[in-house]
């Protein structure tokens, strides 16, 4: 027999490979929940306020780590009837994530802006965010909701 060569039918080597398949048995039970919270679906934003159907709702998607004055994640279009438009982000991966959803009037896929740099176009923030004199600028702290496989529609009101 040489050396180092692995015995077959020895008790050790046995021993060896029923402990390796008990070991990747439980590795794979343990990472089985994780996978499942990996489960990816889509994201509904349901918007709500508009004052007219001209043009198009548009929502930007931003994950943890981005700059939600910069470019998004992910960018979604939806016509507008009666006041109100569904947006979906789809196969989206839970986690942690901002949306800021605007009517984009004159249909040109851009949140227009004043001489003063402030949007010209109404607009809607996740997570009950109202811009205002006293709420500071947005954040995405300010902003932040969690998004699962399972949670409902983000629900946004365009002022």
């Amino acid at each position: 027999m040489r050396e180092g060569s692995p015995v077959s039918g020895s008790g050790a080597g046995k021993l060896i490979a029923a402990w390796s398949g008990a070991w990747l048995a439980a590795a794979c039970l343990a990472m089985s929940p994780a996978m499942a919270d990996e489960a990816h679906a889509d994201l509904v934003v349901n918007a709500g306020g508009f004052a007219h159907e001209r043009g198009q709702a548009m929502a930007s998607l931003f994950r943890e780590g981005d700059d939600i004055f910069g470019k998004p994640h992910a960018r979604v279009a939806a016509p507008i009837h009666q006041g109100r438009a569904t947006l979906v982000f789809p196969n989206t991966r839970p986690g942690h994530y901002a949306l800021i959803a605007f009517h984009d009037a004159n249909g040109n896929n851009d949140l227009d802006h004043n001489f003063l740099h402030l949007p010209a176009e109404p607009l809607g923030f996740s997570n009950g965010f109202e811009l205002s004199l006293f709420s500071g600028m947005p954040s995405f702290e300010k902003l932040r909701f969690v998004f699962t496989a399972g949670s409902g529609p983000q629900e946004i009101s365009i002022k």
